[in-house]
């Protein structure tokens, strides 16, 4: 008996007896498509017709919403004659490919089009022979075989759901995809991309995630029909005169971007239904390029992704997510892209809940606290900055030269800082004949409306009187409303109408009710408080840029005061940073009339004016003018933050001299995007002026920069630091000839591969351009304070690339920077998450040698939730923008006490990358480049707009086009990856490894291949390469892509392959575990 069941025990544990075979049939097949089956009829009012037309209508330069596509389509088997049908709502889509971990997956592909095309997946295991991607990766012969599927051929790849399948922290089914891989960008454009949904071993009944009713899969994507492979054959077919179509001309290429969810656009997905109380799991990616800057919007529901609540979610090109949501409120609702560019270009679809009569849950008996409000919108005068004055330079707006004066010079054609506007007001009742006086913590409002403030369980009445000359709304996220309440203006169907909530009229009145249920409330998760906001949804990209937005915070029952701040907590400020783009407001006719001197002459389409009326803001402040910002040495401190815009509101909103906590992270600096709020915990421990400020560079240019004081307000009793350790670092910024692309080769066989001849207008150095080679200043270490002998970088060095030295610190260290300038113009050196004794950084003069001195406090290091180890960045700050893109920028890594000496006996490796777009338009050095590498420096035109785009280098750290080296490791390494973002609006990076996933904390253990990076983005991943071969490791951003920031990483044989090792363990664990059963089974007898 005794032996049977060990039999037993072993057949169980041994891996074969539990994995699973599934076979896909797959064939790539061209066919139209259609955008907008239904004509794009349902839309939101304010998409009139003539916008639809835009994209929708064919003419003799226009292809319309119908184009040729490639489409990935499901067959019974290999013989490839029967097709399976899929749900509609899938849209263009690929077949939803599912695997359990452990199962083994077949993918039988037949290209049935007219070019080569592969099949690529994400966050499965697989060799390199089914990896179905081109690029040169040191293979031959048949593991060539899966880079191409000529037309009329098959392949069979082989993909393993094992070391990558979800972990603790994931849902038990997570979202990845699959796509074609010849060229990803263009493949992916032409229509060939699918979901593949990975889940947890036992997670699936009948192919359905078990305790889930419903499933639906969304991608959001601005499809660029200008890449796809078969734009030619789209311009002949549908335009009425293609001989007169210009593929350069930039209403035509507009024309061609579909604003879509899985391939519909305006309203035109259909299938997404649901039975109220049922559980719904949706799984959302995006795809595309830099616009694919997303903010996927439900309304009347709510979220629950990583035990956090939410309504929206943000993605962007290969972001993927899961959520899970219990269907309330029976009606038809709106799901949108809150991006206001993407929601009036048609980025819209409608979900039914139905009432199916299944049971809910038993509502709440207890008594309801109803809180009133009455709040007006009404115009105002707003003044952007009313000192007048820049506060960080102390020069007047209009200064000659300065970053400011573009926004605030008034003149013929010019508007200045000064705008007319509708903005929110609260008031004491009903009457709306008295307005209710902000007090001294309310100052730093601004612009904004008054805060909306509730607990679970509340009842929210909105008494809303609308005084402005247009109709308007008010439109709340974060709590429950019936479709009587919602202020967003949208018809479901073509004959449907809205109610009065939707379009309040001028000197109307309505009065909004809204509920807080539990599950609109803050998770256990969550913190006590979530940020949320309300705007109005008559027009909503006018509404809040003329200025109808303010703030709400919902929070834990019994959490709050009387007065509506929560307890425990010392000062709540609320930040809204945006760029208020003047040109949508309702009012820009008013403001030129009124502000201009020459209204007459204003030209509304001028790009220069426009830019002038782009109002880089934090509540409606500009160049430090916002007020209020004070608090005490020591309180406790709850930042509420939240934005709207467009593709341009990519926000990394900086507190120097600070960290904060935010879902069990330490961190300074906050990413923020349209449509989305975050709830940041701080507890200041530094006395001064410090700066809150976005990294966005175009932005902090702009203007998006204020002010924020820690006063020594009582006794501090805190605790004293002891600081047990000091580190010493001789850094030098040393000027250096920097190549991009020291070696063309991995480039040219790139293209070779995907048998494409492309020029580079990135290193190409054609008749004036640049080229790859520019003049730049590094950080980089010296052996001492001599500064005779740099450091050599050894072999765990060399990735570094452009980066300054890794430097390392543990939690309770003191740094000490001895920093000499070599370089020709002054620098200096400041790290993120420190603490330091000034909250100024002192400029080093060149040939000058100046200590710099970094406290690592607790603070600094990893929260309770956060991997041990984390990075931050360390630049110059003499000037933020032009220092970082001269080259001066590296990385600090902060591990907690105990971690390298107790919990890492053996060495991790580590490899520190940023992901950032190099503009050598920005460099001091500029000038000095042109003249030295321009073949014809006379002929160069700074403001050409080819000239500048030359110079915007796509890398990582510092070399494009596969020219980083030094990414090697072995099978069974442990590896952590320290990937860092800073720069621009365009800099939202999506880092993508092919062959590996890895792991990464947000107050939980998640799993991914995918990661996304913005301006002050650093975050630590963890990987545990298991597949030896030479893998791609690449910006998934459309053209980033083609512009080079990809690069490749090596993972080498152990001594024992990856296989053996595991087999081995899985031996001898199984060999364990059934010694101790036998010996139980024996001291029982």
């Amino acid at each position: 008996m005794n032996f049977l069941l060990l039999g037993a025990f072993l057949f169980l544990y041994t891996p074969l007896a539990w994995t699973r075979d599934r076979h896909y049939y797959i064939g790539i097949i061209e066919a139209v498509w259609d955008y907008a089956s239904d004509n794009g009829e349902k839309k939101l009012i304010s998409v009139d017709m003539e916008q639809s037309n835009l994209y929708l209508q064919n003419g003799p330069d226009r292809i319309g919403r119908a184009y040729k596509k490639a489409l990935y389509v499901l067959y019974t088997d290999d013989t490839f004659r029967k097709t399976i049908d899929k749900p509609v709502w899938l849209g263009f889509l690929g077949p939803i490919i599912k695997a359990e971990a452990g199962d083994k997956v077949y993918v039988h592909l037949k290209n049935f089009a007219s070019r080569p095309y592969t099949f690529h997946s994400h966050g499965v295991t697989y060799y390199k022979e089914n990896e179905g991607a081109v690029y040169p990766d040191n293979t031959t012969d048949f593991q060539k075989a899966d880079d191409k599927v000529l037309p009329g051929e098959k392949y069979l790849y082989v993909l393993h759901a094992s070391e990558q399948s979800p972990v603790d922290g994931d849902s038990n089914c997570v979202t990845r995809i699959y796509h074609s891989h010849v060229d990803a960008p263009k493949d992916i454009a032409s229509g060939l991309i699918g979901p593949l949904i990975l889940c947890k071993k036992d997670s699936l009944d009948k192919e359905k995630e078990k305790n889930i009713d419903q499933e639906f899969v969304v991608m959001f994507s601005v499809v660029d029909e200008n890449l796809s492979w078969y734009l030619e054959d789209n311009i002949k077919a549908f335009c009425s005169e293609p001989e007169k179509v210009d593929k350069d001309d930039e209403d035509f290429q507009e024309s061609n971007r579909m604003y879509s969810m899985n391939g519909y656009t305006f309203g035109s997905l259909p299938g997404l239904s649901m039975c109220a109380e049922d559980r719904v799991k949706w799984y959302l990616f995006g795809m595309g390029n830099e616009i694919d800057v997303h903010a996927a919007s439900f309304h009347g529901q709510a979220l629950t992704s990583r035990n956090y609540r939410t309504d929206t979610v943000n993605l962007f090109s290969a972001t993927l997510f899961d959520g899970f949501m219990v269907a309330q409120n029976p009606g038809v609702w709106m799901l949108s892209c809150q991006n206001l560019n993407h929601l009036k270009a048609g980025l819209q679809a409608f979900f039914q809940v139905r009432d199916c009569n299944k049971p809910s849950p038993e509502a709440d008996t207890q008594a309801k606290h109803v809180r009133h409000y009455y709040i007006a919108a009404e115009e105002i005068i707003w003044n952007y900055a009313p000192s007048g004055t820049d506060i960080f330079t102390g020069d007047n707006l209009t200064a000659p030269e300065s970053d400011s004066k573009v926004f605030f010079e008034q003149g013929a054609m010019r508007i200045g800082g000064s705008y007319k506007k509708i903005v929110y007001r609260e008031y004491t009742d009903d009457s709306f004949t008295k307005r209710k006086q902000r007090g001294p913590d309310e100052q730093h409002l601004g612009i904004l409306g008054p805060v909306i403030w509730a607990e679970v369980g509340d009842i929210i009445k909105v008494t809303f009187h609308n005084k402005g000359p247009y109709p308007l709304s008010i439109q709340p996220t974060g709590v429950r409303f019936t479709a009587e309440n919602e202020g967003t203006y949208y018809t479901p169907t073509a004959h449907s109408l809205k109610g009065a909530a939707s379009h309040v009229a001028p000197k109307e009145t309505f009065i909004y009710e809204w509920t807080v249920p539990k599950e609109m409330g803050p998770t256990y998760a969550d913190p006590v408080c979530l940020s949320r906001m309300y705007y109005s949804g008559v027009d909503p990209t006018k509404d809040i840029f003329t200025g109808l937005i303010g703030p709400m915070k919902i929070c834990k029952k019994g959490t709050l005061l009387a007065n509506g701040k929560q307890r425990d907590v010392d000062k709540e400020f609320y930040l809204f940073p945006t760029v208020f783009d003047e040109n949508e407001s309702l009012l820009l006719d008013d403001n030129i009339r009124m502000f201009t001197t020459a209204p007459d002459t204003v030209d509304k389409e001028d790009k220069d004016f426009q830019e002038s009326n782009k109002m880089h803001s934090v509540n409606g402040f500009m160049y430090g003018n916002q007020p209020g910002l004070d608090m005490c040495l020591g309180d406790s401190i709850v930042w509420y933050l939240f934005s709207a815009g467009n593709e341009a509101d990519v926000h990394g909103i900086y507190f120097s001299g600070n960290t904060y906590l935010s879902k069990g992270e330490r961190r300074d600096t906050a990413n923020l995007f349209p449509h989305t709020s975050l709830t940041l915990l701080m507890r200041p421990d530094t006395e001064g002026t410090f700066d809150v400020e976005c990294l966005t560079t175009d932005h902090y240019t702009g203007g998006m920069k204020q002010k924020y004081t820690v006063n020594q307000c009582k006794q501090h009793s805190e605790d004293p630091v002891f600081y047990l350790g000091e580190r010493t670092y001789y850094v030098a910024a040393v000027e250096v000839e920097w190549d991009y692309s020291p070696s063309r080769a991995w480039e040219k066989e790139l293209h070779r591969l995907q048998e494409q001849n492309i020029s580079n207008a990135f290193l190409d150095k054609e008749e004036f351009y640049i080229g790859s080679k520019y003049k730049k200043a590094v950080y980089r270490q010296f052996t001492d304070s001599t500064f005779r002998e740099q450091v050599k970088r050894e072999a765990e060095d060399v990735h570094l690339g452009i980066l300054g030295p890794q430097i390392h610190a543990d939690v309770g260290d003191k740094i000490k920077i001895v920093f000499k300038n070599m370089a020709t113009r002054p620098y200096s050196i400041h790290a993120h998450g420190v603490k330091t004794e000034s909250s100024t950084v002192a400029p080093t003069l060149p040939g000058e040698i100046r200590t710099y001195m970094w406290q690592i406090p607790e603070r600094s290091g990893a929260g309770a939730e956060d991997t041990a180890c984390i990075p931050w960045a360390y630049y110059s700050t003499v000037d933020k923008v032009k220092d970082l893109y001269s080259g001066l920028i590296g990385p600090l890594i902060v591990c907690r006490k105990p971690y390298v000496k107790v919990f890492n006996p053996i060495k991790k490796m580590e490899f520190s990358l940023l992901f950032l777009v190099f503009d050598e338009n920005e460099s001091w050095y500029l000038d000095d480049n042109i003249k030295k590498y321009s073949d014809h420096p006379e002929k160069v035109n700074k403001e050409d707009e080819e000239f500048i785009e030359s110079n915007k280098m796509h890398a990582i750290n510092g070399k494009m086009f596969g020219n980083l080296q030094g990414l090697t490791m072995h099978v069974g390494d442990e590896v952590n990856w320290y990937v860092m973002g800073m720069g621009n609006e365009i800099d939202l990076h999506t880092v993508h490894f092919h062959g590996h996933s890895f792991r990464y904390k947000h107050r939980g253990i998640y799993s991914s291949d995918v990661f996304d990076l913005f301006p002050g983005t650093y975050q630590t991943l963890e990987m545990f390469p298991q597949t030896p071969g030479t893998w791609l490791l690449h910006c998934h951003v459309t053209d980033h892509v083609h512009a080079g920031m990809v690069t490749t990483y090596t993972v080498l044989p152990n001594q024992a392959s990856s296989q053996s090792y595991r087999t081995t363990w899985n031996i001898h664990y199984t060999f364990l575990i059934s010694m101790i059963i036998l010996c139980q089974m024996s001291t029982k007898e």
